[in-house]
């Protein structure tokens, strides 16, 4: 008897199209004749394939950022992965216009990285069954907040629906003898 995986969170799609990474930049729509398009297609540089592929790469990242991204969150995760996409695709196809006043990368970079602060705000207030009540933070390592017990056994696939246990928080008594206090 095999052991079952352990449970994965599902919510909405997060990938946007690659017509959302077009409307961002417009201007890399281009065809080899140099006609604006509108879109990515076969014809233009990047291919609307290499597109597909830097928004499954822009998904990725925001899981890693964020985890889970529950219904009312998915739009502003969506707008994150275009934009990130976009920066992404300024970076690696016109290198050497990143660092110029002819790419719109360091715009791009800022606003995606405004619209990722509001990513993490708006996931910590929509858990699955939180009721919009956002993320309790049961402590506090230097500046970095953790998740609570409940919250940490969710992303690890355990007790969810969650159920309290003080267990976590209650701490460990230490026996020392008078010969360990040296």
């Amino acid at each position: 008897m095999s052991a079952e995986p352990p449970i994965e969170p599902t919510g909405p799609a997060l990938e946007c199209t690659v017509d959302d990474v077009a409307a961002i930049i417009r201007t890399r729509t281009k065809d080899s004749n140099g006609n604006e398009i509108g879109t990515f297609n076969a014809d233009t540089r990047p291919t609307a394939d290499q597109v597909t592929y830097t928004i499954g790469q822009q998904v990725v990242l925001i899981h890693q950022r964020v985890g889970y991204v529950g219904d009312g969150c998915a739009d502003l995760a969506r707008q994150c992965v275009a934009l990130g996409a976009a920066a992404e695709i300024e970076l690696s196809y016109f290198p050497e216009q990143s660092r110029s006043d002819r790419s719109i990368y360091q715009f791009l970079i800022q606003r995606y990285e405004a619209a990722m602060d509001g990513l993490v705000a708006c996931v910590s207030g929509d858990l699955p069954n939180s009721g919009g009540e956002g993320v309790e933070f049961a402590y506090r390592y230097g500046s970095l907040d953790t998740a609570s017990s409940v919250v940490a056994r969710y992303y690890n696939g355990e007790n969810w629906p969650p159920v309290f246990d003080p267990a976590p928080l209650t701490p460990t008594p230490v026996d020392i003898d008078d010969a360990d206090r040296g």
